[in-house]
């Protein structure tokens, strides 16, 4: 058992020396232990390189299996005893941009309240590439800004997000009540790479509208919001970003939302997990975490895209 769970927190660590620090053994020690699980097992366990550990083919097949096995035996011991062990580990958590920026951060802050030894590892892209991740076991969980396409994934809708024109304080369209479609069209436009769920929430909306992208006046295309809020600001162009991302630019004056007549681009964020690998220890806690959160939100919703 210390062995597998050394080997565990190497593969989630990705490096010998932070394990041997959550362990509070030596470097050595870590190496000495997967060393003897190599030589019992006749493989490589891991690919050595100047900045990390990674596990190999056969690494990752053992962590499936190990990561189980330390879960159970800690569940084992807190049905035996009458003081439960303490919640520990690594989650991986894969989000895309919109959610990474305002939901995500506002559930870690109340999940660390509660599990503070826990630790987060969280990557961020767009959409596609964080649903990939939870698919091919990299991520145990994603938190993204729209519905898997051609998986068995399960997904949990957990929040609201709008997306919302906003310009600078000095375009002309900061001082109108609303403004047209076709006023719209003529404006220079930054929108999220192809691949990203906001563009394709936006793309989705002007669809309804009786629109599409090619109908609009496309100047750049931006794979991060960041870069994209400091380019409206700048009044390099005018762009749809997420309501709850900019609110802080909103309330400074920084940036000032339009309304559309006759368009509205709103969509659901969702949690993503593999119903087929067993959840571990610390992704069953934040599982429970999410479901006490979200009954105290307006709004719920469950349901298994394939």
């Amino acid at each position: 058992m210390r062995h597998l769970h050394t080997f565990v927190l190497a593969a989630e660590l990705r490096s010998f020396t932070r394990a041997a620090d959550a362990l509070g053994v030596t470097q050595a020690a870590v190496s000495q232990q997967v060393a003897a699980l190599e030589k019992e097992l006749s493989v490589s366990l891991f690919q050595r390189t100047s900045r990390a550990v990674v596990p190999t083919e056969a690494g990752r097949t053992l962590y499936e299996y190990a990561r189980r096995i330390v879960d159970l035996a800690e569940d084992a011991r807190d049905a035996i005893t009458s003081t439960p062990s303490i919640v520990q580990g690594i989650l991986r958590i894969a989000a895309s941009t919109v959610p990474s920026e305002w939901l995500l951060p506002e559930l870690l802050v109340e999940f660390r309240q509660l599990y503070p030894r826990v630790q987060e590892l969280v990557s961020v892209s767009d959409s596609t590439s964080a649903i990939r991740a939870v698919d091919s076991g990299e991520a145990e969980l994603g938190i993204v800004g729209e519905l898997p396409r051609a998986t068995t994934l399960q997904v949990q809708a957990i929040a609201r997000d709008e997306l919302t024109l906003v310009v600078p304080p000095s375009h002309t369209f900061a001082s109108a009540k609303t403004i047209s479609l076709g006023e719209l069209r003529r404006e220079p436009l930054i929108l999220r790479e192809p691949s990203s769920g906001s563009r394709r929430c936006v793309e989705q909306a002007l669809s309804r509208a009786g629109l599409s992208p090619n109908d609009l006046n496309i100047t750049l295309e931006v794979n991060s919001n960041e870069a994209i809020r400091a380019a409206v600001e700048r009044g390099v162009a005018i762009a749809f970003l997420s309501t709850q991302a900019v609110a802080r630019e909103i309330a400074d004056g920084r940036l000032v939302p339009v309304p559309i007549d006759g368009f509205t681009a709103e969509r659901s964020l969702y949690l993503v997990a593999d119903p087929q690998r067993m959840p571990t220890r610390v992704a069953r806690a934040f599982f429970d975490f999410l479901d006490r959160w979200q009954r105290r939100q307006p709004m719920s919703g469950m349901t298994t895209h394939a």
